[in-house]
């Protein structure tokens, strides 16, 4: 009976584990951005988590040049997860025309779904005219994750004397948070699944 019950919570260890290392991509209607920074124009907060990750020069001009962009070169922009979420890494397309701007210097605020702080990255540097994305992973997976602020501290300044916050996309990788069986509720089952066992014993027996 021992080796019964060590087998059922090994079980139910091997499937929490398997699911904590299967990251996906968490983008898009799963992300609400807000932010208290005035955009400009059309370039509203938005469209950090539309899915366009188009620069406005490729593949075709003149694209769609898509993303949010402010006259500010620091600020906050919050990222409000569609759930809980254990994060592994984020993900940056910075600049919406990329030509020497978008941010500079950033950090991640990480909270739970009561406004907890969780943890806080250390400061990143963002890409600079650089078209594809950037991965940023996390020295450790950041569990229990339903908000994340993104703290901009400086902005990239062009040739042009342009020096504002200008982003195309944000996602980030990782997987929902399992909860946790009440103890009850795994008692219960171990001892279902006992039952069940012995009752196929003594069938076999009859």
């Amino acid at each position: 009976m021992k080796k019964i019950i060590l087998g059922a919570i090994s079980l139910t260890v091997a499937l929490n584990a398997g699911e904590a290392s299967a990251f996906s991509l968490i983008s898009g209607n799963q992300i609400t951005p807000t932010t208290n920074l005035q955009s400009i124009g059309s370039f509203t907060i938005d469209e950090i988590a539309d899915g366009i990750t188009a620069d406005g020069l490729f593949p075709s001009f003149p694209g769609p040049f898509n993303g949010f962009a402010s006259n500010a070169s620091s600020g906050t922009i919050t990222l409000e997860l569609n759930g809980e979420f254990n994060l592994n890494s984020f993900i940056l397309w910075n600049d919406i025309n990329v030509f020497e701007e978008g941010i500079k210097d950033f950090r991640l605020d990480f909270f739970n779904d009561s406004n907890g702080l969780i943890a806080s990255s250390p400061t990143f540097l963002a890409p600079i005219t650089q078209v594809d994305p950037r991965e940023y992973v996390f020295n450790n997976l950041i569990l229990g994750v339903s908000k994340v602020d993104l703290v901009v501290l400086n902005s990239n300044q062009s040739s042009l004397g342009i020096n504002r916050i200008e982003i195309r996309e944000v996602a980030f990788t990782g997987s929902p948070t399992a909860k946790t069986p009440e103890p009850t509720s795994m008692f219960s089952a171990v001892v279902a699944g006992l039952g069940i066992l012995l009752l196929k014993g003594k069938s076999r027996a009859n």
